[in-house]
Order: structure tokens, then sequence, then C-alpha cells
């Protein structure tokens, strides 16, 4: 058996986990077989960047793997491990009540949905890319789908499934078009723009691309944790891979045209993603509408380096799609830590609802500060892989400008992502500071613990892409930019520059850190008593949580510039003028997302409408079906004949 033949042998022995007795075995068991491939996959992935001219096709690590998919089978691999090692620890108290079939199909459908991903990324041809297409949705459809006896999970599966099988007959539609499906495996610039249009639908369904962001942040916070982490971290990022293979196989006619319509989307769906985040008060909610943020940078990326391409400027598309590459790799670590360190927050508490949090930085210390860590990842501090992405972006788009080249558009783009960045700092210091810290606002936070050493390994595995992934992500990616994306290599500038800003902030760090230590040195060895004492607080020394901010008051001006808390309420006043001695009042705050109702309100009538019509036809006389069939093969006979079918 070669090595390129152990992925599907591993994707079919996840059923070993079904058989295992005993949830933390079948865990074990599943969290084995993915760590098994993720050795191989980052061999391979490495090896298709680095040497892109060596073989990897039959009896080559990884059948079908180019330097493109590499970049994507190293995120698969690092994001895989750690939501199964997760998966281990996590599960066991979270799957109370459920069976020993509902558990083995779950970790069957974990290991079927990482190797699937493979399957993906190292297709060679239609038939084969969409069946492992449909197996990542069924089996990501399966996890979703674990605690069905909540309304809101269920609701949230089914959702999830019926608009994945939508996108999957856009992809369907794309691959029959002409100049499309062989096109998009040779990627020799023959694909056309409508066969690219569809493309962009069916990839973008799955990425989460505005409007087509419906399902995902339902699915994520119904999921565990450990899935929602995958599921943000890796499988979205699978659309963003159809999209660049699609965007690097259009004909050059197209390529300014459809390249503005990408960066178009994906300014709108950055801002959109993360103005939608700031106003969540559920942590999963606003980790998910940030992964639709994120996903709108990477378009930023790739209209960028599309339109490089059709201005014959490498360095634009150098720039915009090496930044791309980068944001995927760096948002698969840092996005899988902060869903992993949010489940730990859950686990600990029972909630994800921040107004009930507070407070856990005392009671869960390391969680706490690995949820900082990548926070401060996600927000671009210099010396993590967060700062490295957006620094190309940003070095693109400001060398456009200095070139005269797309200068609107560049101008544009750089307005957004400033945007973004200042929001996305407000949205994760709102998700630390009233999650970690202050006073506890619920019993439940009052009472959390540290999570077990298995949960806190996990969130610790993707902690070394984010430190290490600063040197070594560009090298992969912007070194070897020829092999990728097919652009000279210009990285000399951009990662000089940018090793000087991180070598000097890691510097300030460390000075800082030293001469704090040198100063508590020489008091100790100079005798020095250091008193300790509470802070004088103006005579008031009792703080209580009803005086803090909470997280629904934290940005309210954004909250009110959407305007649709209050939707479908009617406003009613708390207390009558009447009433001498109130009564006690409650009110609740429900977050909805009117665009995603915008979308599918009209056509859920043209639905509703139609299946009353076909109603019609259901008689429940046997009689009647059989006609049904007979008239439908007749016209399929006819159609034959016509040469129609």
């Amino acid at each position: 058996m070669t090595i390129g033949a152990i992925f599907p042998f591993l994707t079919l022995s996840g059923a070993l986990a079904f058989f295992v007795p005993g949830v933390r075995f079948k865990g074990i068991v599943s969290a084995a077989l993915i760590a098994a491939g993720a050795v191989v996959a980052t061999v391979a992935g490495v090896t298709a960047i680095v040497l892109p001219d060596a073989e990897t096709g039959s009896g080559g690590w990884l059948p079908g793997l180019d330097a493109l998919g590499g970049v994507f089978a190293i995120a698969v691999a690092i994001c895989g491990v750690a939501c199964a090692v997760y998966a281990v620890g996590y599960l066991p108290e979270h799957a109370h009540g459920k069976g020993h079939i509902q558990t083995g199909i779950h970790f069957t459908a974990l290991v079927a949905l990482f190797y699937s991903m493979f399957g993906v990324i190292g297709a060679t041809e239609r038939y084969g890319f969409l069946f492992w297409w449909e197996l990542m949705t069924l089996s990501s459809f399966l996890l979703v789908l674990f605690d069905a006896q909540r309304k809101e999970v269920l609701h949230a599966a089914v959702g999830y499934l019926v608009l994945m099988h939508i996108g999957f007959f856009m992809l369907l539609g794309g691959f029959v078009a002409p100049g499309g499906g062989e096109a998009f495996f040779a990627g020799d610039g023959t694909m056309t723009a409508a066969a690219f249009l569809l493309f962009l639908a069916g990839f973008g369904m799955k990425a989460g691309l505005f409007p087509l962001h419906m399902w995902l942040p339902v699915a994520h916070p119904a999921a565990p944790s450990h899935v929602s982490a995958l599921m943000s971290g890796v499988m979205i990022k699978m659309g963003i891979y159809g999209i660049i293979r699609a965007a690097l196989a259009l004909e050059p006619e197209a390529l300014m045209s459809m390249g503005l319509l990408v960066f178009a989307a994906g300014a709108v769906t950055a801002v959109f993603g993360i103005a939608r985040a700031a106003v969540q008060t559920d942590l999963k909610r606003l980790l998910a509408y940030s992964s639709v943020e994120n996903i709108g940078i990477i378009c930023l990326g790739i209209g960028l380096g599309m339109q490089g391409r059709a201005l014959n400027s490498d360095f634009i598309a150098y720039a915009g799609f090496g930044a791309a590459l980068l944001h995927v790799l760096g948002h698969a670590n840092y996005k899988t830590m902060l869903f992993l360190g949010a489940g730990s927050v859950v686990a600990a508490t029972g909630q994800r609802d921040m107004n009930r949090l507070g407070g856990l930085l005392q009671r869960m210390p390391i969680t706490g500060i690995l949820f900082l860590a990548a926070a401060c990842a996600i927000c671009t501090v210099p010396g993590l892989v967060g700062f490295t992405s957006e620094f190309v972006l940003f070095d693109g788009l400001f060398g456009s400008i200095t070139r005269g080249e797309s200068v609107v558009v560049a101008v544009a783009g750089i307005a957004a992502l400033a945007l973004v960045g200042g929001l996305t700092l407000m949205t994760f210091t709102k998700a630390c500071g009233m999650a970690f810290l202050g006073h506890p606002r619920s019993r439940a936070a009052r009472d959390a613990r540290e999570v077990n050493g298995t949960m806190l390994l996990a969130q610790a595995l993707p902690a070394a892409g984010i430190a290490a992934g600063t040197i070594l992500y560009p090298y992969l990616v912007l070194e070897n930019a020829d092999a990728l994306f097919g652009a000279r290599y210009y990285a000399e500038p951009v990662i000089g520059t940018m090793a000087t800003v991180e070598w000097v902030m890691l510097g300030v760090v460390f000075l800082t850190g030293g001469l704090l230590y040198l100063k508590i040195w020489l008091n100790r060895r100079a005798g020095v008593a250091v008193r300790q004492g509470p802070t004088w607080g103006c005579a008031f020394t009792a703080p209580s949580s009803r005086m803090q901010y909470t997280a629904s008051s934290y940005n309210r001006e954004i909250q009110t510039m959407w305007g649709d808390r209050e939707a479908g309420k009617h406003p009613e006043r708390l207390l009558a003028e009447e009433e001498i001695f109130p009564r006690p009042h409650t009110f609740s705050i429900e977050e909805q997302d009117t665009t995603a109702r915008a979308v599918t309100h009209g056509f859920f009538l043209i639905l509703r409408r139609w299946t009353a019509r076909m109603a019609l036809f259901q008689t429940g006389k046997t009689n009647h079906y059989v006609l049904h069939a007979l008239v439908v093969l007749i016209a399929i006979l006819l159609l034959s004949l016509c040469g129609w079918f």
C-alpha cells in the first residue's frame, strides 16, 4: 500500500470509533487516526510547496496534491489534531444522556470530515472532487446534529444541510458549464466568467461569503465546541480553496471584472461580519461572525491578486494571493484556539451569554491567557501570526497606489481594512473583558473551575502555530509564490520590513519585562520592603458586578446602527404611570440578523406557495401515485427520443 492510499484507508478506519466501547476510548481512537493523517499531510503539504517538481501523484505522499493544496493541507492538519485532542477531554462530560450509537456516529463523522477535506484538496477530476465535497457536507451535518434533542440545534443542522446542497448544485453547474470542469483542475486560463460565477456562488456558500453566510452564525454555536473549531478553522476554507483555484483558471479577459467582484464581496463581507460580531452577546456566535469577517479579508486578497494578474503586475498578484494564503494559515490557528477556549468557558460555566460571565481569569487562568493570546493574534498584534497576512495585504494596497494601478480600488480596500481592524479590536476587547475580567455576573461564573489537562493541551497546540507561523508561514507562502500562484518573488522588502517591525515589538516586550525583573531583583537585594494593600478608592471599597459594563451595553452605538434588536416586538413601558408599588419586571434582548431574514424571506414565501399547490397531488390514493410515476416515465421517454434528456 502506498502512502497516498493510506488516506482513503484511514477514512474508512474511522468506523472503528463506532465499535470501541466508552466515549473516552472512542475519542482516543479517532484522535489517533486523525494524528496519523495529520503527520502525513503536513509532510506532504510542505513537500508540495517547497519541492513543487517532486513526485506528488501516484505513489507520492498524497495523490494529486499540488503546492496550493499543500497550504490547505497544513491548515487542516494543525486544526484537526487540536480539535480531536480536545474532543477526548470535552465530550465525555458533554455526552451525558447520549447512547453508544450517537457517540460512535459522532466520532466516525469527525474522522470522515477530517479526511474528506484532504480528499477535496487532493482531487484531480470532477467526480472525485464532488464525492469528497458531499462527504464533507454530510459528515459535518452529523456533527452539528449531535444535540438534536434541542430544537435550535435541529433547525440549524437542517438549514445548513439545505443551503450546502444548494451550493452543491451550483458547483455541479460550474463543472458541467463550458470551460468549467477541465479548466478548474488544469488552471490553464480558459475558464469562462459564467462558470466562475457558478463556482463563486457554490464555494462562497461553504465559505460564508456575504450574503451566503446565513448558515454560519447559526450552525457554529449549535455544534459542539470542537466541531465549531474544525468547521470555522478549516472547513469553510475549502470554499476559499475552490475560489482561489477557479480564480487561477479564469480566462484573462474576465480577470479584471471578476477580480473587482471578488474584491467588493470581500470588503462587504469583512465589514458586515465584524460589525455583526461587535453586537453579539453570545460568545460562540461572536466568533462565528468573526469568521465571516476573516473570510472577507481573504477574499480581499484574492480579488487584489486577480486584478494584479489582469494588469500583468506580479507585485500586486504576489501581495494579494500571498496575503490570502497567509491569512488562511493564520486564521486556522487562532480561530481554532478561540473556539476551543470558548468551549472551555461553556464547559466550566454552562453559559455562552457574556452578560452572565465575568471574573473567569482568576478561576480559569490558563484558558484565559490562551484566549487572550489568540485574541491578540486576531487583532494583528505585531509578533503574532495575525499581523503577517494583513501587513502583506496593506503592502499590496499601498503598493498599488504608488504604482498608479487600481488606485480607487486600493483606497477603498485600505479604508475597509482599517475599519475592520478597529472594529476587531473593539469586538475582542469586549469578548475578553466581559468573559474573563471584572466580577462574576452569575453563580455559574463564580463557581467555575479550570478545565481538564487534555482540553488545555488542545488549546495550547495552535499557540505554537501562532508564534512560529510568523516566521515559517511567510517562508512557505511568499518564497514559493511562483509555485503557488505564478507570481515572481518580491518577498525581500516585504519580509524585511515585517521582520523589522516584529523584532522591534518583541524587543520592547522583552526589554520591559527585563527592566521589571531587574527592579524586583534590586529591591529584594537592597532589602526594600514592599507593602501590599488595597488601592485607595475614595472611601469606596465594595464594587459589584452590577456596576460593570455588560456585553449588551459595551457598544450600544453599533447596536442602534443595526436597529434590529426590537424587530417584530411592540414597544411597551416597563412601569405603568399608576403603578405606585411596582411589581418585579424582567426584559430580554434578542439579537436577530435581519440581513439573513431579508435574503431568505422571499424564497420561503415562494417555496410555501408552491408546496401548497403540490399538496393537491397528495390524494392518498395508490392508483393516483402509480399514474404520477407513469406520467414521469413517459415524459422521460419522450425527452430522450427528442434528444433533450
